[in-house]
């Protein structure tokens, strides 16, 4: 992939790395495309953000980049399901879209509910301006407006940077994703910028040191707690040198001020054992509240082993002895800070693993339920094409079915039970397939040979179906469709309860419906009439517990039958 050919002018669109290969088809935009939002997905982010950069050190410009995180969205799928989880990050793309401008890039980052967005030849104010856009667009949009009409907020993290010497696109997005985590942790539904800081207590005990001149702004701080001034400003001087921006406090309760102040942005916590009246220990215990990620270090000028294993067991990362070296300390603070972007990455990626593993799995259930579709779609078109070929109208299976699967409720059967129960009444004369069109049409009365032939349907439906995968307990019910309660029934003569239960359940639906539907040769019966004459052929050809629950729910056997008035 080539470089422009020209040099880059301002406001001009910066061309996607991914622009030249857009025309390999369906099988790249699978590759750089977020399936359910059709956003950029993280791989493109990634080569987009770096060819970007490439182009604004080449051309200098100001870059803006834009982390984005939709506000409480799990509390969105725990209420309401994935299903309408996926619609909201849906529509939250389209917003996020809408409010940028056409030169941007947006991205789904790491396939959750994090929104990336890159903007060439945008500095602080442009990019303020349109990260507030997107904010108010969020607060004026209503989600799902057919169904639940939701509202969303979004947390915004921000930065700016000039691609140069000392800066990269890494640190640039570190920058902006640790702003979104300050933004959510001071109230959420705003935007912070990387260089914000926030207001310090006015009482005297706080100071913030001033990196070395010539370096670029630290990126990682460290808040010093000690009662003696002197070290504190000591401490300062020396982590300072060391690369990093330092907070100090002089009391308990300026060190919480100071945490609160600068909610998740403080990297380690380096706090003296005894600070005045107050336990170090204890300290930590209350920063851990306010950020859980800030990593505690234990300074003691009286250190014992007891106080060692101590702080340890009580969740300080190390434990550091006055006086200390400079070299020692940075190399201390240095392996605290890259534990809490350890710490961090991991905890991201977590969170990022569940909604990728929610989001397969609902692709996974979507593909379940598309192939459900299609294999129930398969079973109703064989039963329609059997009525069909009987010329008997009002589809009489899938009726049948349903109200199998009325009573089959009814009598407390389980859901597998009256999966199949349904699936055996529908497909019941399947087995007619094989009774030739003489026979099966044949306007007269069958003679005794034909009727031998008929009474092959159901060991013919039987053979049939039986191997199919899930249907064996079905084809126990088609091969039973025809058998009587008092043994008179074919094809193997079976009695009472020797009759599986769908069988039973059949028999009465089955008459029930040939009673209530038009015929050539009969117009359809009342439903009075029709449960009188089932009642009176209970115990011989009917069950006389699926009869009683008949006369319980004829009310719903009417409302899924659907038959025309008398």
């Amino acid at each position: 992939m080539s470089a422009p050919k020209q040099k880059a002018r301002k406001n001009e669109p910066i061309e996607p790395k991914w622009h030249d290969l857009l025309s390999n088809g369906e099988l790249l935009q699978m590759a750089i495309r977020d399936p359910l939002t059709g956003l950029l997905n993280r791989r493109a982010f990634d080569e987009e953000l770096r060819w970007i950069w490439k182009q604004a050190k080449d051309h200098p410009f100001s870059i803006g980049l834009l982390v984005v995180d939709i506000d409480h969205f799990k509390a969105v799928n725990d209420s309401y399901g994935h299903v309408v989880g996926d619609q909201v990050l849906k529509e939250c793309a389209a917003l996020a879209q809408a409010s940028v401008r056409e030169s941007d890039v947006v991205c789904r980052y790491y396939g959750g509910d994090e929104l990336v967005v890159i903007l060439p030849w945008a500095d602080e104010a442009e990019t303020r301006r349109i990260a507030n856009r997107m904010i108010e667009s969020f607060r004026a949009a209503v989600l799902c407006k057919d169904t639940y009409e939701l509202r969303a907020t979004i947390s915004v993290g921000a930065s700016t940077m000039l691609a140069g010497p000392g800066h990269s696109a890494e640190t640039f997005l570190i920058q902006a994703d640790r702003a979104l985590y300050r933004a959510k942790q001071t109230g959420r539904n705003k935007l912070c910028f990387a260089d914000e800081v926030l207001p310090l207590p006015e009482s005297g005990a706080a100071g913030l040191a001033a990196a070395p001149a010539g370096l670029a702004k630290p990126k990682r701080t460290v808040l010093v707690v000690d009662d003696d001034e002197a070290l504190c400003r000591l401490f300062a001087r020396m982590i300072a040198r060391a690369g990093f921006e330092v907070l100090t406090a002089q009391t308990a309760a300026a060190a919480v001020a100071i945490a609160e102040g600068e909610r998740g942005m403080v990297d380690v916590a380096l706090v003296d054992l005894h600070i005045g009246p107050d336990n170090g220990l204890e300290l930590l215990k209350q920063l851990r509240t306010i950020d859980e990620s800030t990593i505690g270090i234990v300074i003691t000028g009286q250190a014992t082993l007891e106080d060692a294993v101590t702080s340890l067991q009580q969740g300080a990362y190390d434990f550091v002895q006055k006086p200390v070296a400079p070299a020692q300390l940075s190399a201390t603070l240095e392996r605290a800070a890259k534990y809490r972007r350890l710490v961090l990455e991991n905890k991201r990626y977590q969170a990022h693993l569940e909604d990728m593993v929610r989001e397969k799995n609902t692709a996974l259930s979507r593909a379940l339920d598309q192939a459900t579709d299609s294999y129930q779609f398969t079973l109703e078109a064989m039963a329609d094409m059997l009525d069909t070929r009987e010329k008997r109208t009002g589809a009489h299976s899938k009726r049948v079915a349903r109200m199998a699967v009325v009573l089959a409720r009814k009598m407390g059967a389980s859901l597998e039970e009256i999966e199949f129960i349904g699936t055996g009444a529908l497909l019941h004369d399947i087995g007619k397939v094989g009774i030739p069109d003489a026979i099966l049409l044949k306007e007269g009365p069958l003679t005794a040979a034909e009727r031998e032939v008929m009474k092959t349907h159901p060991h013919l439906g039987y053979n049939i179906i039986k191997a199919g995968p899930g249907l064996e307990p079905a084809s126990e019910i088609v091969l039973a469709h025809q058998e009587r309660y008092d043994g008179t029934g074919y094809p193997r003569g079976l009695k009472g309860e020797e009759i599986c239960l769908g069988a039973r359940i059949f028999a009465v639906v089955d008459t029930y419906d040939a009673i209530r539907s038009d015929r050539p040769y009969s117009k359809g019966r009342s439903p009075a009439e029709a449960l009188a004459e089932i009642v009176r052929n209970s115990g011989t050809q009917f069950d006389p517990a699926v009869v009683d629950i008949l006369k319980t729910c004829q009310a719903d056997i009417e409302d899924v039958g659907q038959w025309p008035p008398p």
